[in-house]
């Protein structure tokens, strides 16, 4: 069969066409993740000392650099690590001149922006140990996020 340049000329249109709309319909995860986890690390919870800091019962906090890279606007809504009995998303805050911590619902990360959960700040509380946080060490997180779902992360402990 012999196709006509005017032949041609369609069905490389019509390809052209086709491979633009493949492009578009790929998931955004195809490019790599929207959001990344970078830097994280564990200590215990600095209002922590003595034997409890010893013997691994206790709370401890969980610092990150959470970036998205993607074009939509995210937000971190909950952390799990088999290192503690549970884990929490906080803020620090002043309240009368005194340093307080709350749980908050969310944290909003920016579209092309970061954020950094950092000592008196946003952090992730870790309560109820399960063993000592050793220097060197690392424990597992899962955090998770309402767009880009769960981020496996490992967080160095200091």
């Amino acid at each position: 069969m012999r196709c006509s340049q005017a032949d041609i000329v369609k069905i490389r249109s019509s390809l052209v066409a086709l491979a633009a709309f493949a492009m578009l319909s790929v998931p955004a995860t195809a490019a790599g993740p929207a959001v990344s986890v970078r830097d994280a690390w564990a200590r215990h919870a600095p209002m922590l000392e003595g034997e409890a800091a010893k013997s691994g019962s206790g709370n401890g906090a969980v610092y990150a650099t959470i970036v998205n890279n993607g074009a939509t606007a995210d937000a971190l809504l909950s952390a799990s690590t088999d290192a503690a009995r549970a884990a929490e998303v906080h803020e620090t805050y002043q309240d009368a001149g005194m340093v307080m911590m709350r749980q908050v619902e969310q944290v909003a990360v920016p579209a092309g922006g970061k954020v950094e959960l950092k000592p008196g700040g946003y952090h992730l509380m870790l309560f109820d140990l399960t063993r000592e946080l050793r220097t060197g060490q690392s424990i597992p997180l899962v955090l998770t996020f309402r767009n880009a779902g769960k981020v496996s992360v490992t967080a160095t402990v200091r």
